[in-house]
């Protein structure tokens, strides 16, 4: 298997768990901010949201830039 595809894989992995490690220390977030636990789930929805959306408007915008670039502007 190609280097690059795999380090492609593991990156997706990554940034999809981190819902999953944010739903579990929500009791925590809601706690610490006064809170309930439904509003301090919202955080995990905007989070999903803004990455469902962001993605592919950036790959888009950012698909003839040289790569070395976009990843010290990011």
């Amino acid at each position: 298997m190609d280097k690059r595809l795999f380090l492609l894989a593991l990156g997706a992995f990554a940034v999809s768990t981190v819902a999953f490690v944010f739903a579990g220390l929500l009791p925590l977030i809601a706690s610490d901010t006064g809170v309930t636990v439904a509003e301090a789930g919202y955080l995990v929805s905007a989070y999903s949201l803004a990455y469902a959306i962001g993605t592919p408007i950036l790959s888009a915008l950012t698909g003839a830039m040289n790569r070395r670039r976009v990843i010290a502007l990011a």
